[in-house]
């Protein structure tokens, strides 16, 4: 896949396909909205979440993307960060990816206002395409 080609997958307001260990064994899968800045990938969780309880553990991920009609996908493997301050801001991106903009404001508060919402950056270490 060409720069230009992950570049525009990766603008498409497609889920991505996030990858955690459980404690108990093997993948816990959840679809997520995302967004790309070039460098690290970014979503949102709340800490009721197993998936927050799961990278707390252990903060090894994996993230997928996929295109079905360009038969496209991109992985990336690293590790998570999670932030827990300012989130509302910090997942402006995302929001603006997904969400119209005339509920753009209202959603970027909703998202701040809820002490239970975290930013969760992926780090790439190693990026696979096809």
């Amino acid at each position: 896949m060409t720069s230009q080609e992950m570049q525009t997958l990766l603008s498409k307001a497609n889920n991505a396909i996030v990858g955690v260990n459980r404690a108990v064994g093997g993948p816990q899968l959840t679809p997520v909205w995302y967004a790309w800045d070039g460098t690290s990938f970014i979503f949102t969780t709340t800490k009721e979440r197993a998936k927050y309880w799961n990278l707390k553990r252990d903060p090894a991920i994996s993230l997928i993307v996929d295109d079905l009609e360009a038969h496209k996908y991109l992985t990336a493997y690293g590790r998570a960060e999670i932030i827990e301050q300012n989130v509302g801001e910090l997942a402006r991106p995302i929001i603006e990816k997904y969400v119209p903009a005339d509920r753009l404001e209202q959603s970027v508060k909703m998202v701040g206002n809820d002490p239970t919402r975290v930013l969760v950056v992926l780090h790439p270490e190693k990026i696979v395409t096809s």
